[in-house]
């Protein structure tokens, strides 16, 4: 309906731009002939005037001499004028003809359209009134005849997707206990006892983390210890004479009489050792506190029977004990 307006209205355009530019023509034309007589008439007055003029000024041989001039100049002017006009009458027919067949298919076309859109709008109110004939008969007819026909759909509808969903309950249901059954035994220990393991270690986390630490430095501290032990084991001979000793091992003579020759100071006679007077500067000694363990006191007490010369005390408990 709207694009049959819009084309209407397109055609009252055209043909008010097609009577305008006959309108437009038709002036031109009118004035190209009132200019083309103002024209002539001006030409003939000129002649006129230069005839006189001749009549007047010459004498009448020289005159009739120009006579014949004259006269051809006239025709010659009547005719391209004549043939201006015949050439502008023929121009005004074609461009009159043109201009009415353009009028008249414009016309023709509008009273189409016309007749289009009035064809449409008696479709469209036949339509209408169809349409409001079917409404009243759908509200009349609606509670007695297709309210019931509604609900029972509707309950069909309904039942259908609650059998729908029940089926693929039931499916997934199936699916899950078989999901469930072909799981071996097992495996759901498994995962259940990795699920308690996970939690129990979630919640004794920092429990954890701390026992792990000091597992970690203790075992580092136990390398270090071994290492070093084996160390001065090697390398330092007190060390290995203590071991030694510590172990119920026999000294030899060797490391015996290392320090056979060595002479007593006198200056340290207010020494806490009775052997070595202090000069090792062992910080470890016998629970009695008369001789420390340092290695020339450790040779020294081979000779004494292994025991302190002072109180007799058995070395070996104290060095197993301070080892």
């Amino acid at each position: 309906m709207i694009s049959l307006v819009a084309k209407i209205l397109n055609l009252f355009a055209l043909l008010i731009q097609k009577s305008l530019l006959l309108a437009s023509f038709v002036g031109k034309l009118i004035v190209a002939s009132v200019a083309g007589v103002s024209n002539a008439v001006y030409s003939i007055f000129e002649y006129v005037i230069l005839f006189l003029e001749i009549v007047y000024e010459d004498n009448i041989r020289i005159f009739t001499e120009e006579i014949p001039h004259f006269v051809n100049d006239i025709l010659v002017i009547i005719t391209n004028h004549l043939q201006s006009l015949y050439k502008g009458i023929l121009l005004l027919y074609s461009d009159s003809t043109l201009g009415l067949g353009i009028v008249i298919s414009s016309f023709k076309t509008v009273i189409n359209a016309a007749v289009h859109v009035l064809c449409n709008v008696i479709i469209l109110i036949k339509g209408a009134f169809v349409l409001s004939g079917n409404t009243i008969w759908l509200i009349l007819t609606f509670l007695p005849i297709h309210l019931p026909e509604i609900l029972q759909a509707s309950a069909k509808f309904v039942g259908n997707i609650i059998f729908d969903i029940v089926v693929d309950a039931y499916l997934a249901l199936l699916k899950f206990t078989n999901f469930l059954t072909d799981v071996p035994l097992q495996s759901l220990v498994g995962i259940a006892a990795a699920i308690i393991l996970g939690r129990l270690c979630i919640h004794f986390r920092v429990t954890i983390v701390t026992w792990l630490t000091e597992t970690y430095w203790l075992s580092v501290r136990k390398i270090l210890y071994l290492y070093y032990a084996v160390y001065n084991y090697i390398m330092d001979s007190e060390v290995r004479v203590i071991t030694h000793m510590a172990n119920g091992q026999d000294i030899s003579e060797q490391e015996v009489n290392l320090i056979a020759n060595e002479v007593d100071d006198g200056s340290n006679a207010d020494t806490l050792c009775i052997i070595c007077q202090e000069r090792q500067k062992c910080v470890l000694t016998l629970p009695c506190r008369h001789v420390c363990l340092c290695a020339e006191c450790c040779r020294r007490l081979y000779r004494y029977q292994r025991t302190c010369p002072i109180c007799r005390t058995f070395i070996y408990h104290s060095v197993t004990v301070y080892l």
